[in-house]
């Protein structure tokens, strides 16, 4: 099944590039290009920041993760289904949008959004995607380097595919005191490499209602429930060759608020969420977290408070007998839940503090979906657990953020991140073998960290930039790679009386360093993935207002791009592909 599934999918595609103005599609539906490459990165402050109309359309990628990561793995696919208004209309609307591209290296992609019902108070879709990379990779094997070890690319390369595709139905019904929303679909990846294959097959069904806002003294809500059912299946040819190894989870998940005004400005609020993880096959365990929020909401003038306290348990069933214990680490009870902010220049500059924290159980799915490399079986080899809890003991951050001139959009932040526990990219070499392989780790850290995000947009052009800076006190041992210190993404378009689109991209990350223990547990190495700058550029003509063509080159560079270590695809590539807006 797996297989007809992603051939349906590759088959259909020929990859990235700017969508023209005709590419205005409701519902809205947000993608990006790539999968997150990191497991550890910043909470963004809960503070929202200002943004265009522009960001709730189709044609634009933007990130809506918890975690902000600047720097990305080769196919970052996270859809979103955003609230927007139905247009105003009392006959049926049918809508059709399809972005489809492939070249060489193949990087083939898939948008495909169908709208057979849509009116004043009900839309119901239909979609698919795809992103996959299918070639060669660069084999990646330690080499010396004035005395250090450093992951550089070897003279020699293999095949190999991953493959990503998602489909399925959601909608939209919109009555005068709420909007219910549902999605129901398939996730599933596919990969293969010199010492693996696997597929990942997972259903999901996600549901939430919300009641619209009301006037002071009103009562408000909200809720969403998910569920996923999904296999990995994985057949291993080294360091230790073995077939039909299978991992099953079910998955479910909670998130809830309610309260109201008791007088204008004041209001109480209660939040509850809860995550609920389930595992079979190659693990037999169950993990859980509960966390229940009051908050009081105070608004006056310029000020703005959410003052909350967040009460978290974490709950685990891990057999006695199991060869490695999964979600051990335990947290406090109580974190801090505060954002304050103050309008410093009305509709210009905010000033914001927030303090937070919590407990994560790391479900097996959020791991696979930030990294495609993650392996149970490295994990087991290794003696580390794959699965533990992230315990953020306490964050603040302090920052500014606002617009000038109605054009330029800025979030500048600093802040300070303590965890008790919390996974990082790691690889070990493994035992007996000496052939290294990625693996997750986990550890204790501090976190500084600094942020910049801005854009600019005008008529004809369009700018975006975000830029991280992070110190952490990690022991940068065991295999275990702290994110790099200076990392980023820009982006820039300028386009000529909305027909003919050009631009360029670069995503870069500075080097990330480890040290790594011999075969033989004698000696000690330190180990180092060098940084990179990815550079991309792109055109698109639009011949109609429904239709245009693209093309893209990516990695102009020719860098070896490790943001899963030990992994780089082969190097330059070029895609081309067509935009319909029916």
């Amino acid at each position: 099944m797996k297989r007809i599934i992603h051939i349906i999918f590759l088959s259909g595609c020929l990859l990235t590039g700017f969508q023209s103005a005709a590419q205005d599609l409701s519902p809205t539906v947000e993608v990006s290009r790539q999968y997150r490459g990191t497991l550890m990165n910043f909470v963004k402050p809960s503070v929202p920041m200002a943004v265009p109309d522009s960001v709730l359309r189709f044609n634009l990628e933007f990130d809506y993760s918890v975690f902000d990561n600047p720097f990305r793995g080769a196919y970052e696919f996270r859809p979103f289904l955003t609230e927007m208004e139905l247009a105003g209309s009392t006959s049926l609307q049918k809508k059709l949008y399809l972005r489809a591209g492939a070249g060489y290296s193949l990087h083939p992609e898939l948008d495909f959004v169908w709208t057979p019902l849509r009116n004043d108070s009900f839309r119901l879709s239909v979609y698919a995607r795809h992103r996959s990379y299918v070639g060669d990779y660069r084999s990646l094997t330690p080499a010396l380097s004035d005395g250090s070890l450093e992951i550089d690319s070897g003279n020699s390369r293999f095949y190999g595919y991953d493959l990503l595709s998602r489909g399925g139905v959601d909608g939209v019904y919109d009555w005068d005191g709420g909007i219910f929303h549902f999605d129901a679909g398939y996730y599933g990846t596919a990969l293969k490499d010199t010492t693996v294959s696997r597929h990942y097959d997972g259903f999901d069904l996600k549901l939430g209602v919300a009641s619209k806002h009301g006037a002071d003294g009103g009562f408000t809500y909200r809720a969403a429930a998910r569920y996923r059912y999904a296999e990995d299946n994985l057949d291993y040819r080294a360091p230790y060759p073995q077939s039909g190894i299978r991992l099953a989870e079910h998955e479910f998940g909670i998130d809830a608020s309610a309260g109201g005004n008791f007088r204008p400005g004041h209001a109480i609020m209660i939040d509850f969420a809860a995550d609920f993880a389930s595992y079979g096959g190659i693990y037999d365990s169950n993990a859980a977290s509960v966390a229940l929020t009051p908050r009081y909401v105070f608004s006056c003038n310029r000020w703005k408070v959410d003052a909350g306290v967040k009460l978290a348990l974490l709950l685990r069933n891990n057999p006695e007998n199991a060869a490695v214990g999964m979600n051990t680490h335990k947290g406090q009870v109580v974190y801090p839940d505060v954002s304050v902010s103050f309008a410093a220049i009305r509709e210009y500059m905010d000033i914001y503090l927030a303090a937070g924290g919590g407990p994560d159980i790391n479900r097996y799915s959020a791991l696979l979906d930030a990294v495609h490399r993650v392996s149970p079986l490295y994990n087991i080899v290794s003696g580390a657990p794959l699965l533990d809890n992230t315990v953020e003991r306490f964050s603040v951050t302090l920052g500014l953020r606002g617009q000038l001139a109605s054009r330029f959009r800025y979030d500048l932040s600093v802040g300070y991140r303590d965890f008790s526990n919390a996974p990082f990219d790691g690889w070990s070499l493994q035992a007996g073998t000496g052939i290294p392989a990625p693996a997750i780790g986990y550890s204790a850290a501090r976190m500084f960290f600094a942020l910049l995000d801005c854009s600019w947009n005008s008529q004809d052009v369009d700018f975006s930039g975000k830029f991280r800076y992070l110190g952490t006190d990690i022991l940068e041992e065991g295999g275990i790679f702290a994110p790099p210190g200076f990392s980023g993404r820009v982006d820039f378009r300028y386009n000529w009386k909305r027909r003919i689109f050009v631009g360029a991209d670069c995503s870069f990350a500075t080097a990330r360093i480890s040290s790594l223990p011999s075969a033989a547990q004698t000696t000690w190495s330190e180990v180092r993935i060098p940084g990179y700058a990815d550079l991309g550029v792109t055109a698109e003509y639009a011949f109609t207002r429904k239709f245009s063509l693209w093309l893209r080159g990516g990695n102009l560079l020719n860098m070896t791009i490790q943001r899963t270590p030990l992994y780089s695809e082969s190097g330059i590539y070029f895609t081309a592909g067509i935009c319909l807006n029916l």
